[in-house]
């Protein structure tokens, strides 16, 4: 190649980056928790203004020292038509962030002719306002470095975490949520789905940049609970799925919103079919109460 010719390319290279525009740089989300802690309020609603129900039928599990009779029992566990937590996060000297979770609210439906066990599930739920739900350690990324049931682990990860590394518009990367855990006697199919990706990263006349993050993840399995007897094998399905869209201030290293809906559905010795939509936002000041709570 001719050294005009290298030069004329390098020259149409040039032009063209500048007639387009340089691809914007990779930006770094990091938490920037201030001395005297950040709060969020966490709200979830029941898509079902009764709330959804959580059926468990016995009658297929040979239960060692109860009866068939008992067996054939079917109770119903019913979620909360609303609730609210607050979540606080606070500096720890290493760097890294305490996060703690405070259930405020839990509205449980009134159901006729609720079972005894019904009334003292929804009693023990509602007990649970003014307490802490968990507490965490995380990086600044918000990776959730504590030793946590899985359950609680999801829920704050959820809340808090970011990419590990920068990204730009267009990344993708995946989430350390675990959805679900079929058992050791599970045997069956499935499917999951985890992709978080960087969609946009807007300038705002004020200053600040918004990172656009949204989250698709879904996991489904289908099978049976194996039996040594195949004919008493439990067929059954569940499948859980998290949809959300996250608007992170960059410079002020905080969201400024995340919403999304979260469904359940499952069939087998334990039916469901609950939807539920929630939403994090800023909580300023944090109520004494909620800091006070040990």
């Amino acid at each position: 190649m001719s050294r005009r010719h290298v030069l004329s390319t390098a020259l149409l290279l040039s032009l063209s980056t500048f007639l387009m525009g340089a691809a914007p740089a990779p930006v770094t989300l990091r938490w920037k928790v201030p001395p005297e802690s950040m709060g969020y309020e966490y709200t979830t609603a029941n898509a079902d203004p009764k709330g959804s129900t959580m059926r468990v039928d016995l009658s297929s599990l040979k239960l060692k020292g109860v009866p068939a009779s008992k067996r054939r029992q079917i109770f119903e566990l019913r979620q909360p038509t609303q609730s609210a937590m607050v979540l606080v996060l606070t500096p720890k000297p290493s760097g890294d962030v305490a996060a703690k979770v405070v259930v405020t609210r839990m509205d449980m439906p009134k159901v006729k002719g609720a079972s005894k066990q019904e009334q003292a599930m929804a009693k023990a739920m509602k007990a649970m306002e003014g307490t802490v739900q968990l507490r965490a350690s995380l990086t600044p990324s918000g990776l959730v470095t504590s030793d946590l049931k899985r359950e609680q682990r999801n829920l704050v990860a959820f809340m808090v975490e970011l990419p590990s590394k920068p990204v730009s518009v267009g990344d993708v990367w995946t989430h350390s949520a675990d959805l679900l855990k079929m058992g050791a006697s599970w045997q069956g199919e499935h499917e999951v789905l985890n992709r978080v990706e960087l969609v946009a990263l807007e300038h705002e006349a004020a200053g600040r940049t918004v990172a656009v993050i949204d989250f698709t993840l879904a996991e489904r399995h289908d099978g049976k609970f194996a039996h040594p007897e195949p004919d008493k094998s439990i067929p059954g399905m569940m499948e859980f799925s998290y949809v959300a869209r996250g608007e992170f201030l960059v410079e002020e290293g905080r969201w400024r919103r995340l919403a999304g809906q979260m469904s359940t559905v499952s069939k087998g010795v334990m039916t469901t079919n609950s939807v539920q939509h929630f939403v994090l936002t800023p909580l300023a000041p944090i109520p004494p109460a909620v800091l006070a709570v040990e």
